[in-house]
């Protein structure tokens, strides 16, 4: 049986040739678009779907963890990620109220987020490209010199100065020849529904407070979460509380939620994601192993989980107080991977120093900082009152020239859980577009540029490095 046909040698036509190329729209390729074109930098973007925002809009995560503040309340993650939120919150999309240690996550409104991509990648002057793959690299020996670009116009070529692989997969890395590793993971899609009585809701949970999965997923308790709902506009259900909360689990004992339907497991995950006013809530409460990126098991996933929204949906409606009323308004068209496959970089960030370090870490090519977690069993998935710096070199593959990682799920780590929510994709997003920019302007490798200068560019488009004496440390001011 064969298995491979050899595709016929021709020539691509060339689109266009820019400063720098990113691949992929999500947060951290907006991140990227947005910070080289700010550097000065012609910049195109490539996205395969027709909106901006990857898992945050197409996949419906409607949150963006709270990782902006230390246990002390200091933010110390701005930027690009920062003003993010800020646009989200001028045009009603956010609450206003969420720069407190108490709130587990900045709940935004998806559909927005698109509009807000759009406009600070017009702004910035990034040209953009929707329905539109990069599919492989251009080559010159081991550099990354551009992109091929799949579409309705057909197969066409991007060169590039400096190239960005935002793929979240390292697609464009992997085929460049970058060295990487794989780890077994999961995948959800979200679906929103309307017309939710969310006080109604609220106010059954308070009727069984010991029963509250509390101190799950930064969620203290049942009255932080009440107060966060009253007080803030969110409404924040930890993802997989379900599974330790009383009345859904005996709902499943009952029959009337099944918590599997291969491939489908965790459908009492259940985490609910909601904003004050429109009766709205995003629910996330599904899971597929992804122990491969094949297009064929990918597929039956994304296409299997759209079904399982409405099942998942029916039982809301029909068993939870709050929802009697409630119909699905959206659910999800991509399926949103957490994990699968990440580079082997320059640098690798340890686990240990965002999960549990002791002290600050420090790093002299710092991109931007994490409050550091705190897992003692009492405050498990609560952060510390210091940060780990993230270094740059976790964003340059080994193997491959002239190509930067600004995925946070694929940079170089010990595992790609770490940094793979938004905030994490947003810091390097912006760090390799800034660091993309300064390559193309002059001459250098992307790998290669000074250090120094990319801290004052990200310092400029007021990235978050360390406090005035730490700056001082590094030379910056």
């Amino acid at each position: 049986m064969e298995t491979t046909i050899r595709e016929e040698a021709r020539d691509i036509p060339i689109l266009e040739k820019v400063d720098v190329l990113v691949a992929g729209g999500g947060v951290a390729g907006c991140a990227a678009a947005v910070s080289a074109a700010r550097a000065g930098a012609s910049t195109l973007l490539m996205e395969r779907n027709g909106c901006l925002g990857g898992v945050a809009t197409a996949t419906l995560m409607a949150n963006i963890g709270n990782r902006y503040l230390t246990a002390s309340g200091k933010q110390v993650i701005s930027g690009f990620a920062g003003e993010v939120v800020e646009r989200l919150v001028e045009v009603g999309a956010a609450s206003a109220r969420w720069r407190n240690r108490d709130v587990p996550g900045v709940v935004i409104d998806s559909e927005r987020l698109k509009v807000v991509l759009i406009e600070m990648a017009e702004e910035a002057g990034v040209r953009v490209l929707t329905h539109a793959v990069a599919a492989r690299p251009i080559m010159d020996g081991s550099a990354v010199i551009g992109a091929f670009c799949e579409s309705k116009s057909g197969r066409q070529a991007v060169l590039a100065k400096a190239t960005v692989d935002a793929t979240g997969e390292a697609d464009l890395a992997h085929q460049a020849g970058a060295r990487c590793r794989f780890q077994t993971g999961s995948a959800s899609i979200l679906f929103k529904l309307a017309n939710v009585d969310l006080d109604a809701f609220v106010a059954f949970l308070a009727q069984d407070p010991d029963g509250f999965p509390a101190g799950q997923d930064s969620v203290k308790d049942l009255e932080t979460f009440d107060r966060n709902w009253r007080e803030r506009g969110t409404l924040f259900f930890p993802h997989g509380g379900g599974r330790t909360w009383p009345f859904l689990q005996e709902a499943v004992a009952r029959g009337d939620l099944k918590k599997e339907m291969p491939p489908a497991f965790s459908l009492d995950a259940f985490g609910l994601y909601a904003i004050g006013g429109p009766g709205f809530v995003v629910v996330n409460s599904n899971f597929y192993r992804i122990a491969d990126l094949d297009v064929r098991n990918l597929s039956e996933f994304e296409l299997h989980a759209q079904k399982i929204c409405y099942y998942v949906a029916d039982f809301m409606i029909k068993h939870v107080p709050g929802f009697s009323r409630a119909h699905v308004a959206h659910i999800g068209v991509d399926l949103g991977i957490r994990v699968s496959r990440y580079i082997e970089g320059r640098n690798v960030l340890d686990d240990k120093n965002v999960l549990s370090a002791p002290a600050p870490v420090l790093a002299d090519d710092v991109i931007g900082t994490f409050p550091v977690c705190d897992q003692r069993p009492e405050r498990q998935g609560f952060f510390r009152d210091y940060t780990c710096d993230i270094p740059f070199g976790i964003t340059v593959p080994v193997g491959c020239d002239n190509l930067l990682v600004g995925s946070g799920k694929s940079v170089s780590t010990a595992s790609p859980a770490i940094l793979r929510g938004m905030t994490g994709c947003m810091i390097c997003g912006q760090a390799v577009g800034a660091a993309s920019a300064l390559a193309a302007a002059k001459g250098l490798r992307s790998a290669d540029v000074p250090l120094r200068e990319l801290q004052r560019e990200l310092l400029r488009q007021n990235a978050y490095l360390g406090e005035p004496e730490r700056l001082r440390a590094l030379g910056l001011t």
